[in-house]
């Protein structure tokens, strides 16, 4: 864990409207314009590849806007697609996002109503189904919330299947370091007790959160570590594939 960015400046993950590149991610709003934004992604792609595209979807009537955005990366660019969506989903809407290419959904519980809590959980648990293991996330805000609830929330998640991402506010209050620390330290360890497949999400952390990857050993490593995800990523692309055909070949049966 890096002490000094629990002290330091958030980054911040885009807003739906906003375009901006973090070091090796790309933060993508869902409500841009498609086509313009995908110009400025492959501009700034071709001068240093990205390892991650995290879209932003907007408010639920632009949904289709993301969804086209998701289809346009997913098509031009070999990279894991995030896709955050903070309001609950109807089971169309989870199969829709997954067939336009989204390869980890993250879908916050947030703070709102129980009943709001509860539908948010039901999107989460319906996309367990469709998705790969561990392609389905959800963001939980540390210091929100007593150090204890938030540690049974992440227990919860994971006994689940579901990745629990943290959503550091910072800079942290002096007082609330230590809490943060204990959260964290908490979270790595369950991720490794569970075997959570973490390391598509590791740009995304790195840059979000005061927690730093193991350092590879040497270029090799490094390699190896590129061509595993390179892999992952052709296994994930035909499993979608074989998916989206079986439903639309049990459309056409049914005559619809």
């Amino acid at each position: 864990m890096d002490e000094l960015k629990l002290r330091g400046p958030s980054i911040r993950l885009a807003t739906p409207k906003e375009l901006r590149r973090e070091g090796s991610v790309f933060l993508v709003g869902g409500e841009l314009p498609p086509r313009p934004s995908l110009e400025t992604l492959f501009e700034s792609h071709c001068i240093s590849p990205a390892e991650l595209f995290h879209l932003s979807f907007g408010a639920p009537e632009t949904f289709p806007q993301g969804e086209e955005l998701a289809r346009l990366i997913k098509k031009n660019f070999t990279a894991h697609l995030v896709g955050r969506i903070d309001y609950p989903l109807s089971p169309s809407q989870v199969e829709r996002a997954y067939a336009a290419g989204i390869d980890i959904i993250d879908i916050p519980l947030g703070s709102g109503t129980e009943d709001d809590r509860k539908e948010r959980l039901a999107s989460l648990e319906y996309a367990r189904e469709i998705f790969p293991r561990w392609a389905v996330a959800s963001t939980l805000p540390v210091g929100d919330a007593p150090a204890g609830a938030t540690i049974a929330a992440i227990d919860d998640l994971l006994n689940r299947r579901i990745v629990p991402l943290p959503e550091v506010p910072l800079p942290t209050a002096a007082d609330g370091r230590d809490d943060t620390g204990t959260i964290l330290r908490h979270l790595v360890a369950a991720w490794r007790r569970h075997r959570v497949a973490i390391a598509p999400l590791q740009p995304l952390i790195v840059l979000t959160t005061p927690l730093v990857p193991a350092r590879p050993d040497g270029i090799l490593r490094g390699f190896i570590d590129r061509l595993r995800d390179r892999q992952l990523l052709a296994a994930a692309d035909l499993r979608r594939t074989l998916r989206v055909r079986q439903v639309e070949e049990s459309f056409e049966s049914a005559g619809l």
